[in-house]
Order: structure tokens, then C-alpha cells, then sequence
């Protein structure tokens, strides 16, 4: 808190629940907020994938890229489900099927975008392989969101309007 001014003091106590209400937030922007935060744990079970099986099991990275990015699409699909797009889902065995045949197709669009971006930034410019694959997945993520949030996850009302 800072000294003599209560002003501050008040706004520096109200960031916490505004970082709460925006994550929390059904607009564009709280749900964005939560996409990127299921990203970050995907980053981290993609990274963590590829690094053991680059540097444990000796894998080739190309390889490890495609099994790293699977075992993300699967944990990322899990908690956008039941987290960020909790509103637009609809109940059923088939629809989550749907979603899920949608959002791997969404994903195969960003493989292909990874490797564009992690195989000349590695082979031609011998950037890091690991900041290569944070920059791939950053440029990647707002191919992600745009695709699902209109797509995978579109809203019930537009559904209602393209199937019937």
C-alpha cells in the first residue's frame, strides 16, 4: 500500500476482485482470459511432453511436437469444456463428440501453423528449440480461439439457425 495516499490505497484493494470478475466474466474478454489460461497449462503439459521426449527418451523433435501438441489438445479440450465455454455447451453424448471431432480439426489447423513457424525459426535462423515452440503456440493460440469460439463452441442461437 502507499503511504498517504488512501486513493491508491482503495484501487490497489479492488485488483484482486477485478482479476476475479474478468476471469470470471461470460464477455469476450473473461473468456479469452480463461482460454488463455487453459493455454498455459496446455503450454505446459505440451513443453513438458516435448522436453521428455526430446531429452529422456531421445526422441526426434518433430515427433515429440506432434506428441506434445495431442496430449495438450486433449487436456486443453477437457477444461474449455467444462470452464471457458461452460455456457455453449449442450448436453449429450454426441454434441461432445462433435465439439471434440471440431476442436481436433481446429488443432490440426495449428499443428500445421506450428511446424510453419518452429521448422525456419530452428533450422534456418538456430533459434532455441523451446522459445521456438512458446512463439509457435502464442501465434497459434489466437488462431485457437477465433476457430472455437466461432466454431467448436459457436453460440446455441447461431446453432439453432444453421441446422434447422
Amino acid at each position: 500500500m502507499s503511504e498517504g495516499n488512501p486513493e491508491a490505497d482503495n484501487e490497489q484493494a479492488k485488483l484482486p476482485a477485478c482479476l476475479i470478475a474478468l476471469v470470471t466474466s461470460p464477455t469476450g474478454l473473461g473468456r479469452f482470459v480463461r482460454f488463455a489460461l487453459v493455454g498455459l497449462s496446455g503450454t505446459g503439459v505440451n513443453m513438458g511432453t516435448f522436453w521428455l521426449l526430446t531429452r529422456v527418451a531421445h526422441a526426434p523433435d518433430l515427433a515429440a511436437i506432434v506428441a506434445g501438441y495431442v496430449a495438450a489438445t486433449l487436456s486443453n479440450f477437457m477444461l474449455n469444456e467444462v470452464w471457458t465455454f461452460r455456457d455453449r455447451r449442450t448436453k449429450g453424448a454426441e454434441a461432445t463428440m462433435t465439439r471434440l471431432a471440431r476442436f481436433c480439426v481446429v488443432s490440426g489447423v495449428a499443428i500445421g501453423i506450428y511446424y510453419a513457424i518452429y521448422i525456419p525459426l530452428t533450422r534456418n535462423l538456430e533459434v532455441y528449440d523451446l522459445l521456438a515452440l512458446g512463439i509457435a503456440i502464442v501465434v497459434g493460440m489466437l488462431w485457437n480461439f477465433s476457430a472455437n469460439s466461432l466454431w467448436t463452441w459457436r453460440k446455441r442461437s447461431q446453432d439453432a439457425q444453421s441446422d434447422g
